[in-house]
């Protein structure tokens, strides 16, 4: 078997990792039997027209010109150039077609009946669905009356059992009627027949303004059986069954390039998970990311997710790489540049690589870090100062607090002494109501400082004050009523004795 170049395929384009595109993305390469195209995704296009300007066909110069001259004159142009004007506004007729028939190669090529196919058409760097068919019952599709121009290309596609399937590009201005078949196959979600030809980790040079380490990674995956793998992101708690791919601690801005069109990616741990088909054959992926790194010093760790036949990580030459799960191939190059090449053979999934990265630029960040440190003392006198601020203000507030306390205990003292000389002459039922509602009274302080301090729910602090509030407003109110009872008396006693 041909093994896939290390040099890998620097796309700059990106795709978004949270919003999949709705188009397909064609396969160029060929594998299991049938060939499937690497095309750039058909999208959104918009109308093209074509403007046409009439300008006079001669000039008149010189002397005078009667109207009786000039309007036979302009009559013959008109009629002269009339016909050109008007066949050159009308676009070529629609002759192209194309045909052909969709096949399970899954099922020896048995056709497939009832699908639906569509035809893209890309014009001018902008692509639209031009059209959808159904096969018939031989499985055959047929898109008639299409244009022929040369900026014009098609490509036909369909999704069966959640994969997509695409053609090669089709030009007819040539050949206006083309005939193709579009191979499909039956789904599993078994990877037994899965593994990674080759694996590509390609490190960029550093970004010293930011502290980041840009790193593309490329896989070509070898699907062996007849069957498309389909994954599935419905992960129940677990690790969904779909096509995984690792990423090391702390990797950010995830762009998606080649094979993730049309389809979806979640974040698993450690890396993400996408619903994209492998087809029969070879397929390929790729992606970057970057991490963020703090000195001239960086570990870069790669975890084996499939069974792998050749890794290749691709250092610039400005860095010292090193590894013990790796063995040093020399330079090579890759994207018009040269790289230190470390490989392995035969990784087994599961495996961790670690590569050790020396003599990176250090990064601004770091230093701006640092000084974030020397500031760190300051800082923390700071904190001290406030410490200590909070904690004087908490400790006057407690002085205060017991002084008033000591001075609310010795007008108690003394208006206890009061009391107890007036208990002695009051009537037995006043001394005690009123001895009641100093307990009372007593009781809702000791509420109140409870809630104060913490030790009670607002909830319960409110029922049981307003539970003694309405005893004390019951034993005020008794009171008042024996106090006035008790007056009247004395007045009838006194005016007894005066009489």
């Amino acid at each position: 078997m041909k093994q896939p170049e290390t040099v890998m395929n620097n796309n700059t384009e990106q795709s978004s990792a949270t919003y999949p595109s709705h188009q397909p993305l064609p396969h160029r390469e060929r594998g299991g039997g049938a060939s499937r195209n690497v095309v750039m995704p058909l999208v959104g296009i918009r109308g093209v027209g074509t403007s046409h300007t009439a300008t006079s066909p001669m000039g008149i110069r010189g002397g005078t010109i009667t109207h009786t001259i000039l309007i036979p004159i302009l009559l013959i142009i008109i009629t002269l150039f009339s016909s050109p004007l008007t066949t050159s506004a009308h676009p070529l007729a629609a002759t192209g077609r194309i045909y052909g028939q969709l096949q399970d190669g899954t099922k020896r090529k048995a056709p497939v009946v009832g699908q639906s196919v569509t035809l893209q058409m890309a014009q001018g760097g902008n692509a639209r669905d031009l059209m959808t068919v159904t096969t018939d019952a031989r499985g055959m599709f047929s898109f008639n009356a299409l244009a022929t121009d040369k900026t014009i290309s098609y490509a036909v596609y369909t999704l069966y059992q959640k994969a997509q399937y695409v053609t090669d590009l089709i030009d007819l201005s040539s050949k206006p009627v083309q005939p193709l078949n579009l191979v499909v196959y039956d789904a599993t979600n078994s990877t037994d027949n899965i593994a990674i030809v080759q694996a590509n980790v390609l490190i960029d040079k550093a970004d010293a303004q930011h502290g980041l380490l840009t790193i593309t990674e490329s896989f070509f995956f070898e699907n062996l059986g007849a069957t498309t793998y389909v994954g599935s992101l419905q992960a129940n708690g677990q690790k969904p069954n779909a096509l995984r791919f690792s990423l090391p601690p702390g990797a950010r801005q995830l762009s998606l390039k080649t094979g993730f069109d049309g389809y979806q990616v979640i974040q698993v741990d450690p890396g993400f998970a996408s619903d994209a088909a492998i087809l029969p054959g070879t397929s390929q992926f790729a992606f970057s990311f970057q991490v963020p790194y703090s000195s001239s010093n960086y570990d870069f760790r790669y975890t084996v997710v499939y069974p792998t036949v050749v890794l290749a990580v691709l250092v610039p030459l400005d860095y010292h790489a090193s590894s013990s799960g790796l063995t040093s191939q020399g330079a090579v190059n890759a994207n018009q540049q040269t790289y230190q090449q470390l490989s392995a053979k035969q990784v087994l999934a599961g495996a961790e690589i670690h590569v050790q990265l020396a003599g990176l630029p250090s990064p601004t960040t770091a230093a701006s870090s640092t000084s974030v440190g020397q500031n760190i003392p300051w800082f923390i006198l700071v904190l001290i100062l406030m410490v200590a601020i909070v904690f004087a203000t908490w400790f006057t507030y407690m002085r205060m607090q017991r002084k008033a306390v000591r001075r609310k205990q010795t007008v108690k003292k003394g208006t206890s002494q009061k009391q107890s000389a007036r208990h002695a002459i009051e009537p037995a039922p006043q001394r005690v109501a009123q001895e009641q509602q100093e307990e009372l009274l007593q009781e809702l302080l000791a509420l109140d400082k409870a809630y104060e301090a913490g030790t009670i729910k607002k909830a319960d602090y409110q029922e049981r004050r307003a539970k003694m509030k309405a005893r004390l407003r019951t034993i005020i109110n008794a009171e008042a009523v024996e106090q006035s009872t008790t007056k009247k008396k004395a007045d009838r006693s006194g005016g007894k004795a005066r009489s």
